[in-house]
């Protein structure tokens, strides 16, 4: 009798065991992939907007020995003040329907003797994204559950980039056609490139806190124009001085309902 229990004993052991090591893994796995964003405390919220594959922090920009602030040919500060508020757009012509996440103020402040500058990129439209900011919201007491899942299951019609820093007064100083003309996304797979059909700044108490680079999802024929398959996509902006690259990884820009652009 004792042999059987013996081996009962065993397999019991090793059940433990492999439902430690899988909680275990599942506890330090990333939370877009291991649980429902409803289920996101602070950290899990913290490690989206600040390291997920959505998320560019700190670039410099390329061309900063020629960075200035003051307005560049005839292209003052331009644009119609964009609304803030909620989360990324859900409309291909509203792109600044948001907030800059929270991540935004992460890059170099404003320094004396022409310090290099750096930008912060994100991929605006991502479900995981707007997951993140509604959640945090939700966090805050800033909105309830029911609102913040409405504003989540609302996708966004077109790919969003937003570009954010302490300081956007370059930004700002070329204004949203010039940086529209300087913009595209590099889809490496499929060697081509996309330019944006919009940019709108974001404004805070008529501060520019962000921009929002808008790109078609499809071509006029109605064909995808990112595939599935595509390995690296990079953004691109260079215009007057600036120069700015970001680049992405859609096979790592998924979630637990797939593909994430």
């Amino acid at each position: 009798m004792l042999k059987p229990i013996r081996t009962t004993v065993l397999v019991i052991l090793r059940t433990v065991l492999l439902l430690v090591v899988v909680t275990a893994a599942y506890a330090a796995g990333d939370a877009w992939k291991t649980k429902p964003y409803t289920q996101w405390d602070e950290k899990d919220v913290s490690a989206v907007l600040h390291s997920s594959p959505w998320v560019k922090l700190n670039l410099p920009d390329l061309n900063s020995s020629q960075l200035s602030t003051a307005p560049l040919d005839n292209n003052g500060p331009g644009g119609a003040s964009a609304p803030t508020g909620g989360s990324p757009s859900t409309a291909h012509g509203n792109p600044a329907n948001a907030t800059v996440a929270p991540t935004a103020d992460t890059g170099d402040r404003p320094s004396a003797g022409g310090a290099a500058k750096t930008y912060n990129v994100f991929w605006w439209s991502a479900r995981t994204i707007r997951e993140a900011l509604a959640r945090q919201a939700v966090l805050k007491h800033e909105t309830t559950p029911e609102n913040a899942e409405k504003a989540v299951a609302t996708v966004p019609d077109s790919y969003q980039v937003l570009v954010s820093s302490p300081d956007m007064a370059a930004i700002e100083a070329r204004g949203e056609d010039a940086l529209k003309d300087g913009a595209f996304l590099e889809l490496k797979k499929a060697k081509k490139k996309i330019k944006p059909t919009i940019v709108a700044f974001q404004r805070s108490a008529g501060k520019v806190i962000g921009a929002v680079f808008i790109f078609s999802k499809k071509d006029e024929s109605g064909a995808p124009l990112i595939e599935a398959d595509e390995k690296q996509i990079d953004f691109n902006l260079r215009t007057a001085g600036i120069e700015l690259r970001a680049s992405f990884n859609p096979k790592q820009m998924a979630d637990v309902q797939g593909p994430d652009l």
